[in-house]
């Protein structure tokens, strides 16, 4: 096994699916996901997987909504008078928006319902929260994190 008490850069192919079998995303074909153990850039069970890990493994996980993109929290979920939007007749049901919150941050929502003569609903929880989530994971790499050569190299990790 590797020393994890150090962060590591790791290098995967993914294949992400839905418990009916929908793909939702997958880097086959394309650029690996590129990331760093312990940064929080991936869903908590993807990253606990991945960690297990020898370069050259390939493994499938199954992952709960806990240990992907959370339970639905119906606390994120907002209602406002439709007449009070800007432009209101521009928002299509379905559509991911960016809206400002109060802290004026602007932060993505679904917008869920749209009355004319009533409530514009946004939903701020992720488009996967409540989702059961399945990867199919190979492990490229695993190489110790060197944060210096990342600032000299910009940005250079997806």
């Amino acid at each position: 096994m590797s020393d994890f008490s150090l962060k590591h850069v790791v290098t995967v192919h993914y294949t992400g699916s839905f418990d009916d079998g929908e793909v939702f995303d997958t880097t086959r074909g394309r650029t690996p996901l590129t990331f760093v153990e312990g940064n929080h850039e991936v869903v908590p069970g993807f990253e606990a997987a991945v960690l297990s890990m020898e370069p050259g493994e390939t493994k499938k996980v199954h992952l709960e909504p806990k240990d992907a993109y959370g339970e639905r929290t119906a606390a994120l979920v907002y209602s406002m008078p439709t007449i009070q939007i800007p432009n209101y007749d521009d928002l299509v049901v379905g559509e991911m928006i960016y809206l400002m919150n109060s802290d004026g941050y602007q932060q993505l929502a679904r917008v869920a319902k749209v009355e004319d003569d009533g409530d514009t609903i946004f939903d701020f929880n992720h488009p996967m929260a409540g989702c059961a989530l399945n990867f199919e994971i190979e492990l490229l790499s695993r190489e110790p994190y060197n944060p210096s050569a990342e600032s000299e190299e910009g940005e250079a990790h997806a």
